[in-house]
């Protein structure tokens, strides 16, 4: 499958994490330490792609990026129904290496919730779009472009900026298109706060 789409696409998402990193060191000191007060948290991490069983990209490696906003409705007293009600809105980009690989942008709703004063929990809930096959005919079809992206992660606070997550991340129809090969990928990423 050669897909010059999927190659623009990787290329434009490799360059996000480091395009990031510049424009925020260039620009951190202009805004008291904030370069882009909408913006809480920049994420990067690498994952094993495509765990789902048949995937036609397994035993491969993708690359994430991710960007998320200080929580709607401004901080919270800590409990887990209040938690519920000041998610973050993210966005985010995976990355297969393989040139076969699928790639997808997402965005949604993040929650998160400490369980102590380092160790966190986290879900999220949205959707993708992605690069993969949508072919009826074909049992490796993910059906529709369009799909629903949901993630499970645990993590630490390393320092009050830094954070490091184990994740995992699937995207599926829900059955609602033909096919529904989905596609799972899980890893580590670490995060930073500014």
């Amino acid at each position: 499958m050669h897909n010059p789409f999927a190659r623009r696409f990787k290329a434009a998402a490799l360059a996000l994490p480091l395009t990031m990193l510049c424009v925020l060191t260039a620009q951190a000191g202009d805004y008291g330490g904030s370069a882009f007060p909408a913006i809480d948290e920049f994420r990067f991490g690498v994952l094993a792609a495509d765990l789902e069983p048949g995937g036609a990209s397994e035993d491969t490696i993708a690359v994430n990026a991710e960007l998320l906003t200080p929580r709607i409705g401004g901080p919270y007293d800590g409990s887990f129904l209040a938690g519920f009600f000041h998610p973050r809105l993210h966005a985010g980009i995976t990355v297969n290496t393989d040139e076969d690989g699928v790639n997808q942008a997402y965005a949604g709703l993040t929650w998160s919730h400490d369980l102590g004063d380092r160790l966190f929990l986290e879900t999220s809930f949205g959707g993708a779009v992605h690069d993969g096959e949508t072919d009826d005919d074909n049992d490796d079809s993910y059906g529709c472009t369009l799909q629903f992206h949901e993630s499970l992660s645990i993590g630490m606070h390393m320092t009050e900026r830094v954070s490091l997550m184990a994740t995992v991340d699937h995207m599926s129809n829900a059955n609602l298109c033909g096919e529904n090969q989905g596609l799972t990928n899980a890893g580590v990423r670490l995060g930073y706060r500014w």
